[in-house]
């Protein structure tokens, strides 16, 4: 079944329940918003379809932090960027606020079963025995791995650029590098596992998972969105047995990767679980989770499926965001030349102190006295958070706290809004992340030196990092937050120190799509999936 018979059939099945439920009146249609361009399509076709960031500064400027926007066939929905609504959403009411059975369904054809497709107790469960794999000192272990991936990417571009009869530069599509540097790191930190993929991209776990979440869900079109949509009023299940016959290219490959992540991570499990046997187990984080998983209580412990799903998300979420988030402080780094130069001057100035003391390069320990670096840092992960919103679904009724009353439509103030069981709420990282009453009248802007100058204290704090949302928080807080921070300040110290980066000149623009994740292509190739062409100059080293 194609996805335009999929769409008139579920839509036929289920408008009346639709048509009933939009009808109720709610306490939150009196919330500004913009208006709905299409009852059928609602707001998220035009959501999709516009670059990151520009709904949610029209939003944040015309309605402010709480907006009512709509879901397909009108349905009434909350886009949330105020600090005490999130605080209470994702902190202060447990697992009352959920991830929507979609959206787990569709997770889970990524990542399996593992931490970010479950709710509830069995959530709970996962990630009391996986946490203690993810502690600081645990994560700064990693950053051998981590380094040995980096100085693997300088000697390729160092390579690339002495081929070139170019006066020391090249042009570089920076994205494409950093996807298969950060799959080697992923491999290399988590499992211990050489994925090979800067040396060697003709592998076929490599090709799997270049550019997959771009393929499958980048270009939907206005069909299957809306049937997306409207698996929520399916049966339970349905959506992923709908989604396991897609028989789109990129679907299919979706489900490859699948059958080889699989045949990896049993793989990896067994000889951990030898290793840990015999006594040598390591310290990457497969083998601590393993290791934490022996030692939990007989009732808490994962199953060998659930251990499975947990090495396809860290896969999957340790390379993907990290390679957008690099690719995109880059980018930064090459518009805005002050910043590049004041960072290399605070990276020689550190070599110059690591020498003094008698050692020849970086200890993880030395970013901690970087604080450009840790600006820096924090002000590519404010303006980038590359997954960009959690959608999240209300089990019972609830008062919904704000940070500053919102006047309705009808001229009544809210101090507080009732909102009814099975609303769903987009919590947006971004917006949150460009409020200018947390970040200043200049949030919009790229700026590192407001960190310098930031008192890091803040009324309603969400965030596990700085108070970011980048990483979100509360029980569903991203667990490797730790590891994702050491890796990126161990490739812009190492990339920093070796090249300068600058705009190619060829006048090809950026655009950032918004395909779940906030993804750099060049306006006119979009077929061709993710790139970011940057002019890469080796410099003079000591």
């Amino acid at each position: 079944m194609d996805s335009r018979h999929a769409t008139l059939a579920i839509s036929v099945a289920f408008v009346a329940y639709t048509w009933y439920k939009c009808r109720r009146t709610s306490s939150i249609s009196d919330i500004p918003g913009p208006k709905n361009p299409s009852w059928i399509y609602g707001h998220r076709w035009w959501w999709q379809s516009e670059e990151a960031s520009v709904v949610e500064k029209r939003i944040l400027e015309e309605y402010g932090a709480v907006a009512r926007y709509n879901g397909s066939l009108g349905e009434d929905r909350l886009f949330i960027a105020d600090p005490q609504a999130i605080y209470h959403i994702l902190q202060g009411t447990s697992y009352l606020y959920e991830k929507p059975r979609v959206a787990m369904e569709m997770l889970a054809l990524v990542l399996d079963k593992g931490l970010a497709s479950v709710g509830g107790d069995a959530h709970k469960r996962q990630r009391r025995v996986i946490s203690p794999a993810f502690g600081l000192v645990e994560s700064k272990a990693l950053y051998p791995y981590f380094a040995r991936c980096a100085n693997s990417i300088v000697d390729k571009w160092h390579e690339a650029i002495s081929t070139k009869e170019s006066e020391g530069a090249v042009v570089i599509d920076v994205h494409s590098w950093f996807a298969k540097a950060t799959l080697d790191a992923i491999g290399a930190g988590a499992f211990d596992y050489d994925f090979g993929a800067v040396e060697n991209t003709d592998n076929k776990f490599t090709k799997s998972y270049t550019n997959m979440t771009f393929a499958a869900f980048g270009r939907s079109s206005k069909g299957r969105l809306l049937m997306m949509e409207l698996f929520k009023w399916a049966p339970a299940g349905f959506g992923t047995w709908m989604m396991e016959r897609d028989k789109r290219p990129a679907m299919v490959n979706l489900r490859e990767n699948r059958t080889y992540a699989h045949e990896v991570a049993a793989k990896l499990i067994e000889e951990k679980k030898q290793e840990l046997e015999g006594g040598t187990s390591g310290k990457d984080l497969l083998s601590l989770l393993v290791k934490a998983n022996s030692a939990a209580r007989s009732d808490w412990r994962l199953d060998d499926e659930e251990i499975v799903s947990q090495v396809r998300t860290i896969m999957f979420a340790g390379h993907e965001t990290t390679a957008k988030t690099l690719t995109f402080a880059l980018w930064e780094l090459a518009k805005n030349r002050h910043v590049q130069e004041k960072l290399r001057a605070e990276i020689t100035e550190t070599l110059g102190r690591i020498r003094a003391r008698g050692d020849s390069d970086f200890a993880v320990d030395d970013f901690d006295s970087m604080p450009y670096l840790l600006a820096v840092g924090k002000e590519i992960l404010r303006i980038y958070p590359v997954f960009m919103e959690l959608s999240r679904t209300l089990k019972k009724d609830d008062v919904l706290p704000l940070s500053k009353p919102i006047v309705g439509v009808s001229g009544k103030v809210y101090k507080q809004l009732l909102v009814p069981a099975g609303t769903i709420l987009t919590v947006s990282l971004l917006a949150y992340n460009l409020n200018k009453d947390l970040w200043g009248p200049d949030a919009y802007e790229f700026r590192p030196e407001r960190w310098l100058d930031m008192n890091e204290t803040f009324e309603s704090p969400v965030g596990v990092y700085s108070n970011l949302l980048t990483f979100s928080g509360g029980n569903r807080s991203c667990i490797g937050w730790r590891f994702a921070v050491i890796e990126m300040h161990t490739f812009l110290v190492a990339l920093v120190r070796h090249f300068d980066f600058s705009l190619p000149g060829n006048g090809r623009e950026v655009r950032k799509m918004r395909p779940g994740l906030i993804t750099p292509v060049i306006v006119g190739e979009e077929h061709k999936g993710p790139q970011l062409l940057l002019k890469v100059t080796a410099l003079k080293n000591e």
